[in-house]
């Protein structure tokens, strides 16, 4: 039962923390305390989306919880980067992100505790039956592949910002993050699939067309082959955690 109230739970927070904050707003709530408002404001809309085909008046107040101790966690970094005690960086970012999971597993283990029940609407039930789809299935796979996407590419830049090779002239090497972000995408949807239908060999074919591209600055820079390869294994590894800890039974 627990497991059902972290899918729900997790995939709010994915498209509250994600997908329905904006550009502009993610700018502006490390500058002004008014950002923080309106981005837990849209935290707190996407949450009561997610839970609209279960939707019922505990699972609202469940929705309000989850945006307040939201809210508590921005807030408290909005004030610590505003007195300089810490400064915007990939490690900022991961501990924000561990503390919001913390947040996910709390509410969750609020629920069991409470015994909430999760009844899907009828109609949510009859489009599942329609299609021969299992509830729970499906939440899992639209979960992952949503994290695949936008927070797998945030935190693989958090995670490589320390690593980016520099030139001679001892600036950072320009790179096109917006395709970089694209390419990694696919190819983590790419083995997402491999993976699904157990055909682990043809993973290689994936990284294999990803090096062509790259072929000629792998082999004439050593520091760029490392980072590629690092930034590689990262993109891997996320697949493969999420395949196991997620959509493995």
């Amino acid at each position: 039962m627990t497991e059902k109230y972290l899918l729900l739970m997790g995939l709010g927070h994915v498209l509250g923390d994600f997908y329905f904050q904006t550009e502009r707003i993610a700018q502006k709530k490390e500058k002004a305390f008014s950002g923080v408002l309106v981005h837990c404001f849209e935290y707190l809309c996407a949450v009561v989306v997610t839970i609209l085909p279960v939707m019922s008046s505990r699972m609202l107040l469940l929705a309000v919880g989850m945006a307040v101790m939201h809210f508590l966690i921005d807030a408290g970094k909005f004030e610590l980067l505003q007195k300089k005690i810490i400064k915007k960086s990939g490690r900022v970012f991961i501990a924000d992100q561990l503390l919001h999971l913390l947040s996910v597993f709390m509410m969750a283990y609020i629920m069991y505790k409470m015994n909430f029940v999760i009844v899907p609407l009828k109609i949510v039930k009859d489009i599942f039956s329609a299609f021969g789809m299992e509830g729970k299935a499906a939440v899992k796979w639209i979960l992952v592949i949503l994290i695949l996407h936008k927070p797998a590419n945030i935190l693989i830049q958090s995670l490589l910002s320390g690593y980016k090779p520099r030139t001679e002239r001892n600036n950072l090497i320009v790179i096109d993050n917006q395709a970089g972000r694209q390419i990694g995408t696919l190819e983590r949807m790419i083995m997402l699939m491999f993976l699904a239908v157990n055909q682990y060999a043809a993973l290689g074919l994936v990284l294999t067309a990803k090096s062509i591209a790259r072929y000629d600055r792998i082999t004439k820079e050593e520091k760029f082959a490392e980072y590629y390869l690092l930034g590689t294994l990262l993109s891997t590894a996320c697949v493969v955690l999420l395949k196991v800890l997620i959509l493995t039974n």
